[in-house]
């Protein structure tokens, strides 16, 4: 939905002087000239053939579509339609030929007029043709279904028909007898966005081996692999063509492309731009994005990339447990393999809760304890369930049920569910029992091998990185009187004993009862989506698909988070509201600032200009003034943020050579880095360039100090990467704003147990004097207070009672109210997910 929304602002808002708005009315207006390169035709015409028909359940909603030509069956009784909605058994023609196609700024939308929807409002069907070149042969329009309440309905249609001309080239190389692979860095219907600088510097559009896609705002070169979009948006610079395949040069991987444009830089003698990017192997960085290093004065510009996809095939293979057979199942949304045999093959494991211990193996029964069992309740040799090989898949993660145990207190057989959840990167691996009692047991089990497809916590434009926010070892918790929330973003929760929403959940909603146990356990949604920007450049992290909503059963839970830029370093999140199925927060946070430049002040202090953070470098030089690092060669660089300056004056120096004084001081929030840069260094061989570096620091509570280490280098240049806990005290000068910080530590990283101290305080008294107004009516004194039985959603036989009251569900977070009217649902489908 947000897609949609950035999609549709874009194209009726972005003013572009390069691009054209052509409207066609006339019978070939399936074939439309291209109007910026004016190379190429897009031809739709083979969609002619073709009737496509598009469900909504949820509004009971059928609409039949032919994109370029009149539908063959009437619709309502009448010739003539291209899109004809079928409602409560009542046709409706929304859409007659012919339609109107509009093409503005690399966006193809046809515009179908139908018959009136409401007076004096005609129904209108936009269809925004979107490139995917892998979209071919299966092609098929999308319906936002939200759209389908209004009189404008909106579909994306992934088509390679809407693709321009393109160049690939192998994306492969093979050097001392392994193999690389680049090409899952390839994009087929959309770009990577590098940013050169802040929001409003130019920015590099960039494909891998292919490329770049045409599309909105993206007018660039068809045999571009990269090309520069101007700050204002109308100009595009070609800085580089697909020509050759990746290759290897001192141990480095690197991509080239050539031949760009002109050069125009003064002094520069070479013809054209280039563009190299280089690939830094890091099995940890999956979700990771390009970096602009810098070149541009030179006419060469620089990129790198610290990515998996660098790392050999070999490699990456003995990092990899898939394997095929018993103990795996398929994804049927991702076609995703999960397989755990790697877990099977171990002898068995061992864990306890409350004095009780269990031993149980995956995917097979257990030999000495209990035999041909899957699960023993180790002092009293009680079996918990049958083993099987029959790993079962749902949307939060697959999962093992062993059934037909001991026969319990109940008359009921024993049996445990063994949930496997794709936690955060560096959460801890192993299994957890989350709930147990005499005939039930529920373990989840945090583990990489069922990561198959991790929501990449970056917008479409790589403009804001929430990555930083992600929880590996506990989750956030926002506390409004009895109700607490669960958070993590962009990732599952952390595995919290005694919390038992659907596993794979990144919001859960749950309560305390009378005895300290968690009740009342609501999913609010999983992170299927990445964050987006929305009309008012904020970015918003939306969880769908949670459990049925209470007023509106036909409808599942969501929840939405906004992230205003602040000056409150990561911030945390504050509940606000709940409307409409969706609970809804906001997260200040100076993460979504982007990058923005500092400033350096004697004797070692750096501030930024935005929102005026200041940091003392000086505790770099504690234990060492001069750091000294060295290349894979031997040859050796000494680095000196705040002591004495050698080789010309230099911070960073290689023997005599001096790699530039400070030019610029960056802050860039989303990635949580400070970049120092130094140019105009010593001269750099026979041509008229001069050595450059860049010292990056990174934040890490737990290191210490930290060193330096050398992260890429090419023959004039230097870039070191410096993980330390000296640029994660940086404060900020304002002291409101310091003290509001102060605020939030009490409150944004909890363990279960922990409580904001000042957050409650102030919480109680607004509660305290809220409630003293609502219950003035004795009728609303009177109330009954939820609750449930302990077990888990999976249990068939437990249920919950849920109250309905007249007030809203944000009354009843923020006053604590208790209801009055309760009735009974089986808890499966209160908590279905």
């Amino acid at each position: 939905m947000y897609k949609l929304i950035i999609l549709l602002f874009f194209h009726y808002f972005a003013i572009v002087a390069v691009s054209a708005d052509i409207s066609v009315v006339d019978d070939n207006f399936c074939v439309i000239r291209e109007p910026v390169l004016k190379l190429f035709s897009y031809n739709f015409t083979s969609l002619t053939s073709t009737k496509y028909i598009l469900n909504d359940e949820f509004f009971n909603a059928t609409i039949r579509l032919q994109l370029c030509s009149p539908l063959k069956e009437k619709c309502n009784g009448k010739d003539g339609y291209a899109v004809c909605l079928t409602k409560n058994k009542e046709e409706k023609g929304i859409g007659k030929m012919r339609p109107k196609v509009n093409i503005k700024n690399g966006t193809i939308m046809f515009v179908f007029t139908g018959d009136d929807c409401t007076a004096g409002t005609k129904y209108t069907v936009n269809i925004i043709m979107k490139c995917d070149y892998e979209a071919e042969n299966n092609s098929h329009p999308e319906l936002f279904s939200h759209t389908l309440e209004l009189c404008n309905i909106y579909m994306m249609w992934k088509t390679a028909l809407a693709c321009g001309p393109r160049i690939k080239q192998n994306c492969t190389v093979t050097h001392n007898g392994l193999h690389y692979d680049l090409s899952p860095l390839t994009k087929y219907s959309q770009n990577y966005v590098v940013h050169t600088g802040n929001r409003t510097s130019s920015k590099i559009i960039l494909n891998i081996c292919h490329s770049v896609i045409f599309e909105h705002n993206a007018l660039c070169q068809s045999h571009s692999g990269a090309c520069l979009q101007s700050s204002t948006g109308i100009e595009y610079v070609n800085l580089g063509d697909v020509q050759n395949p990746p290759f290897i040069t001192n141990g480095a991987l690197r991509l080239e492309y050539q031949d760009g444009d002109l050069c125009k830089v003064r002094d520069i003698t070479v013809p054209h731009i280039k563009t190299s990017i280089f690939f830094i192997c890091d099995f940890e960085a999956l979700d990771t994005v390009p970096e602009y290093t810098g070149g541009s004065e030179e006419c060469h510009y620089r990129i790198m990339w610290k990515t998996a996809a660098a790392c050999s095939v070999e490699s990456l293979r003995n990092h990899s447990t898939a394997t095929a057979g018993k103990c795996t199942v398929t994804n049927p949304l991702t076609n995703f393999t999960y397989d755990l045999r790697p877990l099977m093959n171990k002898n068995s494991y061992t864990i306890a809760k409350n004095g009780t211990e269990y031993k149980f193996r995956v995917c097979d029964s257990l030999v000495n304890l209990c035999p041909g069992t899957g699960v023993c309740r180790i002092n009293s040799h009680t079996s918990m369930g049958k083993a099987n090989t029959d790993l079962m898949w749902e949307e939060g993660g697959p999962y093992l049920n062993y059934t037909d145990g001991d026969v319990c207190k109940t008359g009921q057989r024993r049996y445990t569910i063994i949930a496997f959840v794709c936690g955060a990167e560096g959460s801890p691996d192993g299994p957890l029992i989350m709930e147990q009692n005499d005939c039930q047991l529920i373990i989840h089990w945090n583990t990489n091998l069922v990561c198959g497809n991790r929501v990449k916590c970056v917008t479409d434009d790589d403009e804001i990185n929430l990555s930083s926010l992600i929880k590996s070892t506990n989750n956030y918790v926002v506390k409004v009187n009895k109700t607490e929330f669960y958070i993590n973003i962009c990732r599952p929760l952390i595995s919290v004993s005694g919390i038992t929403c659907a596993h794979g959940s990144a919001v859960c909603k749950t309560s305390l009862s009378s005895d300290n146990e968690y009740v009342n356990e609501t999913s609010l949604g999983f992170p299927k989506e990445s964050p987006v920007l929305n009309k008012n450049h904020e970015t918003v992290l939306r969880y769908v698909d949670g459990s049925p909503c209470p007023e509106n059963p036909k409808k599942l839970i969501s929840s939405n988070f906004t992230f205003p830029c602040y000056n409150n370093d990561k911030g945390f999140p504050e509940f606000k509201k709940y409307e409409d199925c969706t609970y809804i927060f906001e997260w200040k946070t100076s993460i979504t600032c982007g990058a923005t430049m500092g400033n350096w002040t004697s004797p070692c202090i750096i501030k930024d200009q935005l929102l005026s953070h200041e940091c003392n470098l000086s505790l770099l030089h504690k234990n060492e003034k001069i750091y000294y690092v060295k290349n894979k060669q031997g040859k050796e660089y000494s680095i000196s943020i705040c002591g004495e300056k050698s080789c010309n004056g230099s911070s960073v120096c290689q023997g005599n050579n001096g790699y530039g004084s400070l030019t610029n001081v960056i802050f860039d929030y989303g990635r949580n880095v400070i970049k120092l840069q130094y140019s105009n260094g010593s001269k750099c061989g026979n041509k008229n360039n001069s050595y450059t570096s860049e010292v990056r620091f990174i934040c890490n509570e737990s290191i210490g100090i930290g060193t330096p280490k050398l992260l890429w280098e090419s023959s004039c240049s230097a870039e070191f990467e410096w993980y330390t806990n000296v640029t994660c005290n940086c404060q900020s000068s304002s002291q409101q704003s310091t003290a509001f910080s102060n605020v939030q530590d009490d409150v944004r990283d909890f363990s279960p147990s922990h409580t904001g101290a000042v957050a409650g305080i102030v919480l109680s008294v607004i509660a305290l004097v809220a409630a003293l107004l609502y219950f003035r009516d004795p009728n609303k004194r009177a109330c009954l207070r939820s609750c449930i039985n302990p077990f888990s959603s999976r249990r068939g036989s437990g249920r919950v009672q849920y109250c309905r009251v007249n007030t809203t569900e944000e009354a009843r977070l923020l006053l604590d109210v208790d209801p009055t009217q309760c009735q009974t649902d089986s808890d499966d489908d209160l908590l279905n997910a």
